[in-house]
């Protein structure tokens, strides 16, 4: 499992580890296997670990009132905190769940500021991750752009995964559209095909 983890960080990151110190890093960590819609982070908890995707799609919601909405996923190999945990000490704001059957490989925040403090390197790929993550962000604003068939078709071009193993309820909560709405796209698009 660590040689695929490995790997998957790789493609994520376009500064290389040393192999020595990405084992290291990765032997910190514990796996965690999740259910489709098992939850990881509740809402209010406080857990200031690092998560890594390594299989499945985690996404993090939150509650407007009483209307759930999907704010991010985080497919493999997507590396995660709750910064509201990690940073300011403070219950998460939003909850982290899986998808579908999912695994994490969960990394203590401890083990991570230490290998931080030691390592220079890991310091400098951990800065490349983070902005990694801020262009992931950037990113998604691309891909809820413009009106609902748009946004849509995005996310069907660019993260087809989603499409595939993501319940119709969640990817329209993330589009910002109803469940039939999306069904209504969807088979349009079939029938395009």
């Amino acid at each position: 499992m660590i040689e695929r983890i490995k790997k998957l960080l790789a493609r994520e990151c376009n500064y290389v580890l040393d192999n020595e110190v990405m084992d290291r890093f990765l032997a910190g960590g514990d796996p965690v296997t999740l259910r489709g819609g098992q939850v990881l982070i509740h809402a209010g908890q406080y857990d200031p670990n690092i998560y890594i995707v390594t299989r499945g799609v985690i996404r993090h919601t939150f509650m407007d009132g009483e209307n759930e909405h999907t704010a991010t996923f985080a497919l493999p190999p997507t590396m995660f905190l709750e910064y509201h945990c990690y940073y300011a000490g403070r219950p998460s704001f939003y909850q982290v769940e899986a998808c579908c059957p999912s695994e994490v490989l969960k990394i203590p925040k401890q083990h991570y500021e230490k290998m931080i403090r030691e390592s220079h390197e890991f310091a400098k790929w951990a800065l490349c991750m983070a902005d990694n993550q801020f262009y992931y962000y950037e990113l998604k604003n691309c891909v809820v752009n413009g009106d609902a068939k748009e946004r849509f078709e995005a996310m069907l071009k660019n993260r087809p995964e989603i499409i595939e193993n993501v319940p119709l309820k969640i990817i329209a909560s993330y589009l910002g559209i109803t469940p039939q709405y999306l069904s209504k796209l969807k088979n349009a698009k079939k029938r395009q095909t």
